[in-house]
């Protein structure tokens, strides 16, 4: 509940994580046509992503899986969320080899190693397992 509580009022008070490491971040929107968000990003402007394969806040992506798909473990108390994106919808789990990775509505966010400037999307669709992640207005 408290952790509840602490998101909430980060995304209510719209703080700023004002980090530059890859793994720190807030949660962003980014929008092609500047009117409608498009897909979750991190505080440097990179896309996050989803697995298929990956079972509810459990990460299937390992075995060298997670050099292309890096993981995301951002810091989710300082979150800066569009008005339509819920802060309860966020969380943290412990991966089977003990780091750290952030959640969106329970399904583990990873980065794409071909993604190497802000705003690039090279990993949605690939192989057909890998999705931009694409918050419903």
């Amino acid at each position: 509940m408290k952790l509840k509580l602490t998101l909430a009022a980060a995304a209510a008070t719209l703080l700023f994580a004002g980090c530059t490491a890859s793994n720190n971040g807030y949660m962003s929107m980014d929008s092609k046509d500047d009117v409608k968000p498009a897909f979750l990003m991190d505080s440097r402007g990179m896309a996050l992503y989803t697995f298929d394969k990956d079972m509810k806040n459990k990460s299937n992506c390992y075995n060298g899986c997670e050099v292309k798909w890096p993981v995301f473990a951002g810091d989710i108390t300082n979150l800066k969320l569009p008005a339509h994106i819920k802060a309860e919808d966020f969380g943290m789990i412990k991966r089977d080899n003990g780091a750290m990775q952030t959640t969106y509505k329970s399904k583990p966010l990873y980065y794409f190693f071909k993604d190497t400037k802000a705003n690039d999307i090279n990993g949605d669709g690939k192989k057909g397992v890998w999705h931009l992640v694409k918050p419903s207005m």
